[in-house]
């Protein structure tokens, strides 16, 4: 006659056991619970027939592409006006009016804080033309003026400078100097500033459009090139020549000395 003998450490081990498989069906029941509540929430929140969006891809252009303005007396407020509307229109899509609510985004440090000050004060503007017009007579100061002026007054053609980098950096002082001038204006300003041996050779009259002049540039540019390379070709030449002349008559005065000996 066998009797079943539950000493503490069975009875705690049975009840550990069946503790944990009561657990483990009151998890799983929580899981299968939970998947049926998942199902039935996506079931309720997608109609049916439904299909997935195309996912866009946004390209975030680099920091440094972002126009900015500090407001410091080096900076061109003019160029960063240009600059700023076209980033607008082309990366976010801005009119003029989503352009002048968002202006600050590009302001730094003293054009910042120069904003913020009338916005504080109620004076901030309400076109963009009424900001432009604030705006270039805060950072566009006389001692900037008088500076610009110099330069444009001084702007000349560089030796080693070709008619397309003169022409930018011609394109920005008139800008600045002459904002009311037109491209007639601006042929007449670059006749007068590009160097005197493109100006003689150049075929077209001055009343030509500045893409031709332009054009017609950079063909007398290619024709210079090749002349100074052909010039500097036959000077390297003659140099050699010159240099095995006088070798060869050193080379005979040597013999002519051991003979002589």
């Amino acid at each position: 006659m066998e009797e079943n003998v539950s000493t503490p450490h069975t009875q705690l081990n049975s009840s550990t056991i069946n503790e944990s498989f009561e657990n483990g069906q009151s998890y799983h029941h929580n899981i299968t619970e939970g998947r049926h509540h998942g199902d039935s929430m996506t079931q309720q929140t997608s109609p049916m027939g439904y299909t997935p969006q195309t996912t866009h891809t946004i390209v975030i252009p680099p920091s440094a592409a972002i126009p900015t303005f500090n407001g410091n007396i080096s900076e061109n407020p003019r160029q960063f006006l240009i600059r700023v509307k076209k980033y607008a229109e082309t990366i976010n899509h801005w009119n003029d009016q989503a352009l002048l609510n968002g202006i600050s985004h590009f302001l730094r440090e003293t054009a910042l804080e120069w904003y913020c000050q009338l916005r504080t004060s109620n004076r901030r503007p309400q076109t963009r033309t009424e900001f432009i017009g604030i705006f270039l007579n805060q950072f566009n100061s006389p001692m900037r003026r008088a500076r610009q002026e110099q330069q444009w007054k001084n702007c000349k053609q560089e030796e080693n400078e070709t008619i397309n980098e003169f022409i930018v950096r011609l394109r920005t002082l008139w800008q600045e100097q002459k904002p009311n001038e037109n491209e007639d204006d601006l042929i007449r300003h670059l006749m007068c500033k590009m160097r005197n041996n493109l100006l003689t050779m150049i075929g077209v009259s001055r009343c030509e459009s500045l893409d031709e002049i332009i054009i017609e540039a950079q063909k007398i540019e290619e024709i210079l090139y090749q002349r100074n390379k052909q010039l500097y070709r036959n000077s390297n030449q003659d140099r050699t020549e010159n240099n095995t002349s006088t070798t060869s008559i050193y080379n005979n005065d040597n013999q002519y000395e051991i003979q002589a000996m």
